[in-house]
């Protein structure tokens, strides 16, 4: 996220010289690593303007779930057309290029592939919102993060067996946790 602030004026060095006769200073972009130590939440996550106007958390469920067609011009602006499938546990919106980005690939990714390509989606929803200057609320990535965590644990609670189950409940705890403190340090702005 880009944030601008505005110049910061240079108070007189010789006293006589007259406020009227000096120039304005020219308007500069200033850029803050939103990643550096230091950066106030407040900083990362202002908004420009305010998003939609109703509940965000509510706004990016429908999203996720279909309940709500995507933006109109939201493949112009993200470069593709999210597409649904049918889960057991009702329908998901998914990012055709998403994965489940996981380092070094390991653990059940392919497994957790589906709930990743809606969390996927949920997230440049995020970054579509931000790119047309009305960013989400920090309920918008909470509710995006809450389904990935049910999504997968929806998969481990399916699968046959004890030991199965355990191994997916547990990697679903991985998975979602990682996920949800990632969003904590990123202030639920925009990833």
């Amino acid at each position: 996220m880009i944030i601008r602030n505005n110049p910061v004026r240079q108070p007189l060095t010789s006293g006589t010289e007259s406020t009227a006769a000096r120039p304005a200073p020219t308007a500069r972009n200033v850029v803050k690593d939103s990643f550096s130590s230091g950066t106030a939440a407040a900083q990362r996550t202002g908004a420009v303007t305010s998003g939609p106007p109703g509940d965000h958390g509510k706004l990016m469920s429908e999203y996720l779930t279909g309940a709500r067609p995507p933006p109109a011009d939201f493949e112009k602006v993200m470069g593709y057309k999210p597409y649904a499938i049918q889960t057991p546990h009702g329908q998901r919106m998914q990012d055709p290029l998403g994965d489940a980005s996981v380092p070094g690939k390991i653990g059940p990714d392919k497994e957790f592939d589906p709930a990743a390509k809606t969390h996927d989606y949920g997230y440049d929803l995020l970054r579509y919102y931000d790119r047309k200057g009305t960013p989400l609320k920090p309920e918008a990535r909470k509710a995006a993060d809450a389904q990935f965590r049910r999504d997968m644990f929806d998969y481990a609670n399916d699968q046959k067996g004890a030991m199965a189950k355990f191994k997916f409940r547990a990697w679903a705890q991985i998975y979602a946790t990682a996920v949800e403190l990632n969003s904590r340090v990123q202030g639920y702005g925009p990833p």
